[in-house]
Formats: C-alpha cells, structure tokens, sequence
C-alpha cells in the first residue's frame, strides 16, 4: 500500500510542476536605486510599471528612455526622468529638459534631457512637485553596460534639481535637490514592438 501512496504522490507532483505559469508582464522593469540625496544614503528597489524602455527603430542604434523611482513612503515616490539616449557604454552630458542642447537630429543624442517630480506613483500617479536639472559640472551620467539580450542597463550617475512650482507639497521636496554617488541597475526593460512588415 506503501509504494501505491509514493507513486500517487510522485504523479501529482509532477502534474502540479507542469501547470502553465502565469507569464511574465514585459511592462514591469526591476530597479535597483541607490546613492545619497542632499547627503543622507538611500537604496530603493523594485519593480516599477513602464519604468524603462528600449526603442530598436528610433535610430540605427538601441535607444532607451528611463525614470529611475526612489520610494520615499508608501504614498510617495521621487522620478528622475531621462530622455532617450544610446545604449552604449560612455560617459554621456546632463541637460535640462526645457532647454536640451541635442543637436539637429533626434539620433546625434549628444546630451540626455533631464528632469524630476515627486509622485504618489503607483496609486493615483498624482504629481506633487515637478523640479529641472540644475546644470553644471556637480552632473553627470555613466552607462557601465548594457546587455541587449537581458534587457539589463547598470550605470552612474548625479544631478541637482530645483524645484519650480511655488508650494511644496511633497514632504520631502526641497528647493534644491542632489543626488550624488548615485548607481542604478535596470533589468527586463520593456522593449518597443519592432514592426517588421508595414501595416
């Protein structure tokens, strides 16, 4: 009776690990965040909606536009907005995002449009205090590598903010905000749908 009750069990087993598993949403991208801001030490992990994407078709070479998120509390996040720029590894230039110094062509990417605002994201995505990149030489960005096939980015980087609207309204927004030793990781990017054939 003994051997009938391990067979019984080794068959449902087997039955309970072919079940389909509930696939993986390509929308949902893993960051890890870390650094300091205004001098006091943070990481930040998760899993955020939409918080990187590749594009293959905007320029010859992969592109990708990202908003790094610090939790702050449950009910509050701190996005740091970056426009597209090239995957490669380099050393790439800051730029506020009113005033991009790009050059002519959207593919050059010469510098990377910046900006930051505090959120409730990911409840009612409610924006609370919006901030642009202070420039100067406290800034900079630095791709370490990117892995086409993982859909992984890793890199450095700092930037000052300042805050433009009036009232503050997020507990944590000062006027001027700084991220230093900032490092990030990004994997399972989110890539655009390559069309291959016109529709």
């Amino acid at each position: 009776m003994k051997r009938y009750s391990y067979i019984v069990i080794l068959l449902l087993s087997g039955l309970l690990s072919c079940e389909k598993q509930p696939p993986v949403n390509p929308h949902m991208v893993n960051q890890v965040l870390m650094g300091e801001v205004n001098g006091v030490p943070f990481k930040s992990g998760m899993t955020v909606w939409n918080g990187a994407i590749v594009s293959k078709t905007l320029c010859k070479s992969d592109v990708i536009g990202m908003g790094l998120v610090r939790k702050i509390e449950e009910d509050e996040y701190q996005i740091v907005y970056l426009n597209f720029f090239h995957a490669e590894p380099g050393d790439y230039t800051l730029t506020d995002s009113a005033v991009s110094h790009r050059k002519n062509t959207l593919c050059t990417l010469d510098s990377i449009s910046a900006h930051s605002r505090f959120t409730t994201f990911p409840g009612n995505d409610d924006s609370m205090d919006s901030y642009r990149l202070l420039e100067g030489p406290w800034n900079y960005f630095k791709i370490l590598y990117y892995d086409p096939e993982r859909n992984e980015i890793q890199g450095q980087f700092a930037a000052k903010f300042v805050r433009i609207n009036k009232h503050q309204r997020a507990k944590e927004a000062m006027d001027t905000i700084a991220y230093t030793n900032g490092k990030f990781i990004v994997s399972n990017m989110y890539v655009q749908e390559v069309f291959t054939e016109p529709r």
